[in-house]
């Protein structure tokens, strides 16, 4: 049978014989090849093979393996390991090497072996878009920035992860900027085994750093698989934050490098170089140079670390400045004109300008008030009690008067002498000058020529105040007021920042502007007496915005521009007097030699008395008033405290743990001590743990403290991780470690706040200036014994709070709760606060009860023993008495209680009634009788009647019959027979009853 031949058969063969041809792998060639070790045998050694790449070829004749002995090599700085000599080669030109490290310096994109991931915090504490799942973390993670790498915190954990080997012992290290102690930062590595390496101490919790400075740490690390984490976390996250920074990391121990890094651009090396050198300004260099090339002198330039020359463009005015020259020793100036440095325009282009002429000589600015000026020092601050205006010479306070010391800052030829200006950027080769302010008469503005990222910084010290601190009638007093007047002329998004830092407190801002802002005056109130650094910071373009390659510059907004116009502190312990205040003066005696030595100065007045305004004489304040201004003049000096608080001593307001609130007492001593209060356990969504942990004081003079165990102490300067309150909170976190006294590790306790600096006071009310008890702990069926309500509040002002923080304390009678009680938390915010300001508290415990009065007792008195019987006292549920249940020993008494004593009289009276009654009738009836025998002796007389002999018998003779007769029924009742009955004569020898005729007897009748 025949084959038959068709298109369609044709068709499938040359498809068919195509794919078989163009799938087929070609036969490797030797530069196909490259070296690899095998993983390290039992025998400690490995083979180097040789391995064509993938997919590209097949067969061919590689070389054949060889085994080296020992499976970690590594080669010094500067040096690389030949795989093909199996030996350590150095680095030619223009290339550099670490030996057995690594460094990643550069961050346009994230460099191969790290990796960065975030997690959300799962909880209730924190409430803007947690609660609702729509918060994106990707925006708080780890971002390139070019020359670093950040990450700005926020409601966000963000972590940095990096894997490496050290064959031999090694370190890393690490330079970073860490400004915003409102995130935490975190630094830990990882061994094999899961362990956590905490050789040094303070390695795990890198320390703050000043603003536009940078820091280097180093740990050490031993041979072994090694995993870091870089790791930050906010925990305020209302506002917002300043981002951590990491410019550098270095590792050293790793295993050998095969090849030689080349240098970047504006960079440059030599042969076995183990880093390469910056090009210095108007000079550039390619990547992979040995040397740096010279631009041309005349037509272009380029700043340090240059991969190019940029052309020099015409000048402007833009390009200079006016700069007042010093004064001379007749007091005179004159205008100078300089080019910015470095000078980077061309003058010889057309429509180029040059610097103006210098001025004419002008009189010198005067000095400033509080201040003279002494030929060749310039302006100098007066002596000590001593005053000026800054025109005149200094004169002497008169006697009982005070300098009234200040910083008066208006007039700007020369830095006063305490502060200081700086420029700090974060390649440490974008300032011009070392200055970042420049004095202009009357006033101090930016410096210019920096890059556009650098930190301009002007900075004052204040060594204290004269002021007392203190807190009454729910406001901090004042102890001094820094106030100054500025302007912003920007065409970026610039950055004005006024921070604050203090011997107890790191740096923090207090206010910041952004983008151009008319001239304007900004005061900031001082409440705590201490030594304070105040700084002004300027930055053309924020750390977002900033670009590490220019785009032709590194200077696009060299016009921007920040102005202080006066600067103006109040109450000084230094400084200069403008004027001098008059004083306490005492009542005229022989003045002591301290009271004479103190004539130029002042004499204070006692603590709780005010100098009266005419008389200068000392008068006492009403009681429960507190004075805190060093020279206190008239009544309305003396601040009265709180509902309920008292000032003893006149020097701050508390409240005492006996209180008296209305018609009820209560006893507070019981639980006077600090409570502490753990609120429930937050998870992060990788399941990490922690909570905050509460501590609160009532009454008395006790104060609780809340300890960070990790230092955010600045260099140079104390730390200050402890914060003394009345209510405090700090965040624990279990299961991870933190440096504690003594150097040993415990639970990570960090984030100290404090919620109530201050008690403005107590009451029954559920609201007391401002500050209202939440509505879970309003008691709907007020008690015999109502709520008592705490009312605290830490009035310094935060990104978070912009009014400070308040908490309300409930204290409920609860006879059920024994001992101290116990603490809760509201349920519908379970971490104390609902919006991070304001806190609640309830604390149930029989010792909230109010004391019980006489009435409120019930009193037992006991079986008598020994003259002595045992007193007890019951109470009611809603008060307490401290001898209510041991009772007490009084003599024996058999007087009964007042209520049975009426009971018994009641009825011994009811009793002896009838009988008193039947007395006195019994009494009456033998006076009747009585008197009717008088009567009828009387009678008898009148009618000459004999006397009636005595009755021989008092029968009836035999066969006589008794006559008598009545007129009618005789009354009843004896009395009544006496006034109505009479004896009359009948006939025969009876008598006969009449009752309306007196008895008769007469002769010639006879009673027998």
């Amino acid at each position: 049978m025949g084959l038959k031949l068709t298109w369609g058969n044709l068709l499938t063969f040359l498809i068919t014989v195509w794919v078989t041809y163009t799938c087929a792998l070609r036969t490797c060639q030797p530069d196909d090849f490259h070296y690899e070790f095998t993983e390290c045998d039992t025998s400690g050694g490995r083979w180097r093979v040789s391995v064509p790449a993938t997919n590209t070829c097949e067969g061919g004749n590689p070389r054949p393996p060889r085994r080296t002995q020992g499976c970690s090599v590594s080669c010094d700085p500067g040096w690389y390991f030949n795989v093909g000599e199996l030996e350590c080669a150095p680095c030619p030109n223009g290339t550099y090497s670490l030996g057995g490290g690594v460094r990643y310096d550069s961050w346009q994109v994230l460099p191969t072996g790290f990796t960065a991931y975030t997690e959300v915090f799962r909880s209730a504490f924190f409430f803007k878009g947690r609660r609702h799942g729509d918060l994106n973390c990707s925006e708080y993670g780890w971002q390139t920035k070019g020359d670093v790498i950040a990450s700005k915190g926020g409601p966000c954990a963000a972590f940095l992860m990096y894997t490496v080997k050290l064959v031999k012992p090694g370190a890393v290290t690490y330079v970073y900027q860490y400004t915003d102690e409102d995130i935490i930062f975190e630094f830990e590595a990882q061994d094999e085994e899961c362990q956590i390496i905490t050789e040094r101490e303070g390695a795990k919790w890198p320390p703050l750093t000043p603003e536009g400075q940078w820091k280097k740490r180093t740990l050490t690390l031993d041979p072994g698989v090694y995993v870091l984490h870089w790791k930050t976390i906010g925990i305020e996250v209302h506002g917002p934050s300043r981002p951590v920074l990491i410019k550098s990391v270095h590792i050293s121990g790793v295993a050998h490098s095969s090849e030689c890094s080349p240098c970047p651009e504006g960079t440059f090396s030599g042969p076995a170089a183990s880093e390469c050198q910056e090009c210095q300004e108007n000079t550039y260099s390619p990547r992979r140079s040995s040397t740096c090339e010279m631009c041309n002198s005349v037509t272009e330039y380029a700043p340090k670390r240059s991969g190019k020359c940029l052309p020099r463009p015409p000048c402007t005015s833009s390009d200079y400045y006016e700069v007042d020259s010093a004064c001379n020793e007749k007091n005179q100036t004159y205008a100078v004109y300089k080019w910015v440095e470095p000078m980077v325009c061309r003058q010889s282009l057309e429509g180029s300008v040059s610097l103006p002429p210098s001025g004419k000589m002008k009189p010198c600015p005067p000095c400033n008030a509080g201040m003279h000026y002494i030929p060749g020092q310039g302006c100098m601050f007066c002596p000590r009690n001593h005053f000026g205006d800054g025109v005149s010479p200094c004169q002497a306070c008169p006697p009982n008067t005070a300098p009234n010391y200040g910083y008066q800052y208006q007039w700007w030829t020369t830095l006063p002498p305490n502060m200081a200006s700086t420029c700090m950027s974060y390649d440490d080769v974008g300032c011009s000058s070392p200055y970042g302010w420049q004095e202009a008469g009357d006033h101090i503005h930016t410096r210019r020529g920096n890059v556009d990222d650098a930190y301009l910084v002007l900075s004052l010290k204040v060594w204290g105040f004269r002021g007392r601190e203190g807190f009454v009638g729910g406001r901090l007093m004042e102890v001094g007021r820094i106030s100054f007047t500025f302007e912003l002329s920007c065409t970026s998004d610039c950055q004005f920042v006024f921070m604050e830092a203090s011997s107890k407190n790191d740096a923090k801002p207090l206010q910041v502007w952004t983008g151009s802002q008319p001239r304007q005056f900004y005061s900031y109130l001082i409440t705590r007496n201490d030594s304070y650094s105040f700084s002004w910071s300027f930055q053309k373009v924020p750390w977002e915005e900033s670009s590490i390659k220019p785009r032709g510059s590194l200077r696009l907004f060299e016009t921007d521009v920040a102005k202080i116009f006066n600067i103006n502190v109040s109450n000084t312990v230094e400084g200069g007097a403008s004027s001098c205040l008059p004083c306490f003066q005492p009542h005229p005696v022989t003045p002591s030699p301290q009271q004479a030595q103190a004539a130029a100065g002042c004499i204070p007045c006692p603590a709780g008395h005010y100098i009266e305004k005419n008389s200068t004489e000392c008068t006492p304040c009403p009681p429960n008033t507190v004075v805190t201004d060093p020279l206190p003049y008239g009544p309305e000096s003396c601040l009265p405290c709180g509902p309920g608080l008292v000032a003893p001593d006149h020097l701050s307001c508390g409240a005492q743990c006996h209180l008296k609130v209305g018609n009820y007492t209560y006893d507070l001593t019981n639980i006077s001590s600090p409570r502490s209060l753990t609120a429930g356990t937050l998870f992060t969504s990788s399941g990490t743990k922690f909570y905050h942990v509460f501590n609160i004081s009532i009454c008395g003079n006790t104060t609780v403290n809340c300890s960070n165990n990790i230092s955010y102490s600045l260099d140079g300067e104390p730390a200050s991780n402890t914060v003394i309150s009345r209510v405090c909170r700090f965040t624990l976190v279990p299961g991870v470690e933190g440096v504690i006294e003594g150097g040993h590790t415990g639970k990570l306790a960090t984030q100290s706040v404090s919620l109530g600096d201050h008690l403005v006071g107590y009451s029954t009310n559920t609201t007391l200036m401002n500050i209202s008890v939440i509505d879970e702990f309003i008691n709907p069926y007020p008690a015999v014994s109502p709520d008592l309500h705490f009312f605290y509040t830490a009035p310094q002002s935060t990104r978070a709070c912009p009014s400070g923080r308040a908490t309300t304390l409930t204290l409920r009678c609860d006879p059920e709760q024994p001992g101290s009680g116990k603490v809760v938390l509201p349920t519908q915010c379970p971490d104390g606060t609902c919006d991070g300001c304001n806190f609640h508290f309830l604390w149930s415990s029989a010792y909230a009860c109010r004391q019980c009065a006489y009435e409120d007792l019930t009193t037992v008195h006991g079986e008598c023993v020994q003259g002595f019987q045992k007193v007890h006292y019951i109470t009611p549920s809603h008060c307490r008495h401290e001898h209510a249940k041991e009772g007490r020993l009084v003599p024996c008494s058999v007087r009964l209680s007042f209520l049975v004593e009426v009971i018994v009289l009641s009825a011994v009276c009811v009793a002896l009634l009838p009988c008193l009654l039947l007395f006195c009738l019994w009494k009456k009836n033998q006076r009747l009788e009585y008197k009717y025998m008088k009567l009828v002796a009387k009678e008898s007389s009148k009618d000459g009647m004999m006397e009636l002999p005595p009755a021989e018998s008092c029968a009836l003779d035999d066969g006589e019959e008794e006559e008598v007769q009545f007129s009618k029924q005789p009354p009843r009742g004896l009395l009544g027979k006496f006034k109505q009955h009479k004896v009359v004569a009948t006939e025969g020898r009876g008598l006969l009853m009449d009752s309306h005729a007196p008895l008769t007897l007469t002769s010639k009748d006879q009673l027998t």
